[in-house]
């Protein structure tokens, strides 16, 4: 069975024609007329009725109708709303069952179980899950991206630290993976993989591998983790640097729509062929705080980062500050935009300091529940006391994306 039909909490004013089409909604579905419902709530979410409660019941309409991929959209979108998770999983079993896809949907019915803090929710959700086999549990995050792209200022950049900026344009490849593969217990293994290949600037060309593990802590109302990374990078084929690094964090809810994290990470850090004076250590201290509500995501972030090199020159002290905004028009467009500053200083007087300023946008589209395809815009400005490294740069690129 589906849960009812939901009437939205009015926490803030809703224009009049978001309210007229919600009413739409409401009369249509007594007259179980599901398509104009469908289309009313739609309006209305259109419109700016925010909040998990329209989406809900678009994701009803659209079960009734049939509708499985739009009821998916719908009911994950509510599923981001921290206290309505449970009731969302156990509805995308629902959507599952009815798209004939029962290993899915006892996926769904599985976490619902687990999350639902609701006696009755919890005894459906058990309910189902005696109908259907059990599928092994998948805890594992897969991510890939492939990209193409177009750099008006080719700029090596490591960690943030610009070691040459080429004033040559060159188009390039770029292709990420990244999983997270929990173990028995608190632990889990992560690791990643970042190929850039330029058309014609083979000197810039980068390969970089990092993999580790972490360790789950319980402090109270924070989610603590501790873990171990080792990274290799090569240029242009050679090996760059090698890192060894410990990572501490701490995560904790503050209210239902805010979330707080603190970072420490430690790096020691060596040169390979030719970049000795890389050999050093790294310092590396953020705390961010993450709002969320409705389709919108709003991360503020402050860093501080400092890198003690056997070459001097290279050593700095780094404060950033960093906004992102990213919002859902609609169940398959996404937009993003950031925006960092950051200001370093050099510790050999020479080499003074920088101020960056750095802006992203991002527009994507769902391709389907795994798949999305992104168009990115990066501009940099680095105003240097070191002419070298005053530079301006754009870079644009375009690809797919998908997360399992």
């Amino acid at each position: 069975m589906l849960f009812a039909f939901l009437t939205p909490t009015i926490a803030c004013a809703h224009s009049a024609e978001a309210l007229q089409q919600w009413d739409v909604g409401k009369q249509a579905v007594a007259a179980q007329d599901y398509a104009a419902a469908l289309s009313a709530f739609e309006a209305a979410a259109a419109a700016g009725m925010s909040g998990p409660a329209v989406h809900f019941n678009i994701g009803v309409c659209a079960y009734r109708l049939g509708r499985w991929s739009r009821a998916t959209a719908a009911f994950n979108e509510v599923a981001r709303t921290p206290e309505m998770a449970a009731l969302a999983h156990y509805n995308l079993g629902l959507v599952a069952l009815g798209a004939s896809k029962s290993d899915e949907a006892a996926r769904w019915f599985a976490q619902a179980e687990r999350e639902a803090a609701d006696e009755r929710l919890r005894a459906l959700a058990t309910a189902q899950l005696a109908q259907l086999p059990r599928p092994p549990e998948r805890n594992w995050l897969v991510f890939g991206s492939l990209a193409a792209g177009y750099d008006d200022n080719v700029a090596l950049i490591s960690g943030g630290d610009v070691l040459g900026v080429s004033g040559t344009d060159d188009t390039f490849a770029e292709l990420q993976l990244a999983g997270v593969f929990p173990l028995e217990g608190p632990w889990s293994l992560d690791g990643s993989l970042v190929l850039l290949d330029y058309q014609d600037l083979d000197g810039f060309d980068q390969l970089g591998l990092n993999a580790g593990g972490r360790y789950r802590l319980p402090l109270g109302d924070w989610k603590g983790e501790a873990g171990l990374q080792l990274a290799y990078s090569t240029l242009d084929g050679e090996g760059f640097e090698s890192r060894r690094m410990l990572v501490l964090q701490g995560t904790r809810a503050l209210t239902q729509e805010w979330r707080l994290r603190a970072r420490y990470r430690f790096s020691h850090i060596d040169g390979l062929d030719g970049f000795d004076g890389l050999d050093g250590r790294r310092h590396e201290l953020g705390i961010r705080g993450l709002w969320r509500r409705g389709g919108w995501d709003v991360t503020v972030e402050y860093r501080y980062d400092s890198a003690d090199y056997d070459d001097s020159t290279l050593s700095f002290d780094r404060h950033q500050l960093a906004f992102d905004v990213q919002r859902a028009l609609n169940r398959n467009w996404t937009v993003q935009a950031g925006l960092a500053r950051d200001h370093s200083k050099y510790d050999v007087a020479a080499n003074g300091s920088e101020e960056r300023t750095e802006l992203t946008l991002a527009v994507s589209r769902a391709l389907g529940a795994s798949w999305r395809a992104v168009v990115r815009y990066a501009y940099a400005d680095n105003q240097a006391d070191l002419a070298d490294f005053d530079y301006r740069r754009n870079r644009v690129s375009a690809g797919v994306e998908a997360t399992w």
